[in-house]
């Protein structure tokens, strides 16, 4: 009896010892135009037929589903949308970009939208139907926030948008209604990022749209009286430092809104992909994440590239 129980302790052990990496694909800023369109479009899609061909749990678009040139019109949203949501058989997490609400004002546009009611359109259409993950749950509040457990790694949503998280800009809605919902938001996406971390994690994942790393225009930070000229995300910087220096393990923030697309690991040990997308970058990222590798956790390849993706500059 000993004898059995020894060899099952061992198969085991070596059973965990030889599990795959989890890993899923993540990428934004697309389609922006009908080339990135024809290659997710199936089936002969280029970025379409390499997500079919690589392993992956889940794949995340971090918003920003057309270009910010493009009318924020239903049709144009609802066609984008299926388009980034049925390129892989794996379940599918959509976060809001700030081209497909708060900048539908645009006087360059026609027609334009109310930023206001685009996020409603934008909740009522994307944020509705629960995804087949582990533990998944969407935020009662704001349902676009998302999160769900998997190998032990939390995954998080926050609505956290360009444009310096919606506050710049504000052209065709009440000004003060739209920056008072942002405030709502912004207490929203703490009380969801708290709630959603535990010390018992191995590793945690929090995908948003917007770049909050970009250099700011301005250094303050935004409060109930100072609404304009301030820094939009400096409560988020100061707010994921001070939890990575909390919590024992480690944690990334895959963005996408700017240019670069790049892995690296900033001075608060904080890990941060700035993902594909955005016309430069036509990919789309595979993230492997190995709990064991206590030097580099995650790592990053480019699909169509087929390259490793390495530190941001």
């Amino acid at each position: 009896m000993l004898k059995i129980l020894f060899i099952i302790m061992l198969t085991s052990t070596a059973f965990l010892s030889s599990a795959k990496p989890s890993q899923f694909l993540v990428y934004g800023d697309m389609p922006y135009s009908h080339i990135d369109a024809d290659m997710l479009r199936k089936p002969s899609g280029l970025l379409y037929q390499a997500v079919r061909k690589t392993p992956h749990d889940f794949i995340a678009h971090v918003g920003d589903i057309k270009s910010g040139a493009a009318p924020c019109t239903n049709a144009i949203l609802k066609e984008n949308y299926a388009l980034i949501s049925e390129i892989s058989r794996q379940p599918f997490i959509y976060t809001p970009g700030d081209n497909d609400w708060t900048d539908c004002d645009r006087k360059s546009l026609t027609p334009r939208y109310d930023e206001l009611e685009r996020l409603k359109f934008i909740r009522s259409e994307f944020a509705r139907s629960a995804v087949k993950l582990n533990h998944y749950e969407r935020q009662t509040t704001q349902p676009e926030n998302q999160t769900w457990l998997h190998n032990n790694i939390r995954f998080i949503t926050l609505h956290v948008v360009g444009t310096n998280n919606g506050r710049r800009q504000i052209l065709l809605s009440n000004k003060k209604q739209a920056r008072a919902q942002i405030n709502i938001r912004d207490e929203h996406n703490v009380t969801w990022l708290r709630r959603n971390l535990n010390p018992n994690l191995s590793a945690a994942v929090i995908f948003m749209q917007a770049d909050i790393f970009v250099n700011p225009k301005y250094n303050k930070s935004c409060t109930e009286n100072r609404q304009k000229k301030c820094d939009g995300f400096k409560e988020y910087k100061a707010l994921l430092n001070d939890i990575t220096k909390k919590y024992d393990f480690p944690i990334l923030v895959s963005h996408g809104d700017t240019k670069a697309f790049c892995l690296s690991k900033r001075p608060s040990g904080l890990w941060r992909l700035n993902g594909p997308g955005d016309f430069q970058y036509l990919d789309i990222a595979q993230v492997s994440i190995d709990i064991e590798n206590k030097v580099a956790p995650f790592s990053v390849r480019a699909l169509l590239a087929d390259k490793v993706i390495s530190d941001c500059q």
